[in-house]
């Protein structure tokens, strides 16, 4: 359950995401570095360490959301989905990354879609895994957006679908407030579709916005629902990006 938004920059992009999760799961810890293999990386992480988004100091980037249109693994899944971005961001190439990814047990896995992006590269690569088989998909260097969501994954995608369409008309679209707007909103009401996630028994839990200028990566990571005030809950952290 997550929205995830990229937007290209001159130099570099913003991406946000939206962490929706069951309530009372464990809270996430906010972004710090990490060092994966040799290579050094900043992103936030589950208690026992997985993680949902990060950067690595090459400069790769990568986002993975659930994928609950397709049938879920039935029996004990070989490892946890967090468990794929940390291993990802060890390495310095979007080749490495890809033979990495294809080194997993993804027939014993639950669906996901994985994004990468940055590395010098000016195409966006999904790749879609339905545990019988990974597909790898180049999307155009443009603003974009994805949706996950366990509740209903085809009402919540044509609703936030409009409300990012709707939002693309804004006079500041595409800056970081605009980005940080967005995935505060309730629009077109508080529940379990709109990009701010509310539901009895889950809702939005964090929101982590990356901003990649030239060779330096910001981090921003508000723990709690974003509809919330910033003030208190947020954390700031940069990597320098760095041939390897």
């Amino acid at each position: 359950m997550c929205t995830l938004s990229l937007v290209p920059k001159t130099d570099g992009f913003l991406l946000g995401m939206n962490r929706d999760e069951r309530r009372g799961r464990a809270v996430g810890l906010p972004p710090v570095m990490h060092r994966h293999g040799e290579v050094e990386a900043l992103h936030p992480s589950e208690p026992h360490g997985g993680t949902w988004i990060g950067i690595n100091v090459a400069g790769l980037c990568a986002a993975l959301i659930n994928w609950y249109s397709r049938p879920q693994y039935p029996g004990e899944p070989a490892c946890s989905r967090g468990d794929i971005i940390p291993r990802l961001l060890a390495c310095s190439s979007r080749e490495d990354m890809e033979r990495s990814l294809n080194s997993l047990p993804l027939e014993r896995l639950n669906p996901f879609r994985l994004f990468v992006m940055g590395g010098k590269s000016d195409t966006i690569r999904e790749y879609r895994s339905d545990g019988h088989g990974i597909d790898r998909v180049d999307h155009p260097w443009v603003t974009s957006h994805w949706f996950s969501s366990g509740h209903d994954e085809a009402s919540a995608t044509a609703t936030r679908g409009t409300v990012c369409l709707k939002a693309s008309q804004e006079a500041d679209a595409g800056t970081l407030p605009w980005l940080e707007r967005l995935h505060s909103s309730h629009d077109p009401e508080r529940g379990a579709d709109s990009i701010c996630m509310h539901r009895n028994d889950a809702v939005t839990v964090s929101m982590t916005i990356v901003e990649v200028s030239g060779n330096l990566a910001a981090m921003r990571y508000h723990s709690g629902p974003p509809c919330r005030s910033h003030a208190s809950g947020t954390h700031h952290s940069q990597l320098t990006i760095k041939p390897i």
